[in-house]
This record gives structure tokens, C-alpha cells and sequence, in this order.
């Protein structure tokens, strides 16, 4: 094959799709509505002790009961 007839059947590949496109029916309404939300407010917040040491023992800087964070220039 060569370049012209590869481009040939690439332009009668997206033509035909185009056309099968025209033919779907498309809701003009997207996303979701809940009457209620998924998570509760209480599981949102971890007040453990354990994951607090964890969090801070896998930190690279900290200083006090902050992390350290390197400030970038943009």
C-alpha cells in the first residue's frame, strides 16, 4: 500500500464514523443526582493517634506538629 491509499481508507474510516455518530441520541443532562451524599461526615476524619504518627513519621521535614515544606519560585 502506499501513503495516498493509507490516507484514502483513514479519510473513509472517520467519514463513516461520523455518520454513525450523527445517528446516536445524546441526552442533553450529565451527572448524577443523589438524594444523599455517599459518605457519612463522620468517616471523612481520622483522629486516630496511629495515623497521625504514621503521617508524620513518613514526612521528610517537620517542625513541631507541622510539616516543612519547601517553598518554589516560579
Amino acid at each position: 500500500m502506499n501513503q495516498q491509499e493509507i490516507l484514502n481508507q483513514a479519510k473513509k474510516i472517520m467519514d463513516e464514523f461520523i455518520v454513525a455518530l450523527d445517528k446516536v441520541k445524546v441526552s442533553d443532562k450529565f451527572g448524577v443526582e443523589r438524594e444523599k451524599q455517599v459518605r457519612v461526615a463522620s468517616d471523612l476524619c481520622d483522629d486516630s493517634s496511629e495515623f497521625r504518627k504514621r503521617i508524620f513519621k513518613n514526612a521528610p521535614k517537620m517542625k513541631d506538629d507541622y510539616f516543612q515544606m519547601e517553598k518554589k519560585k516560579w
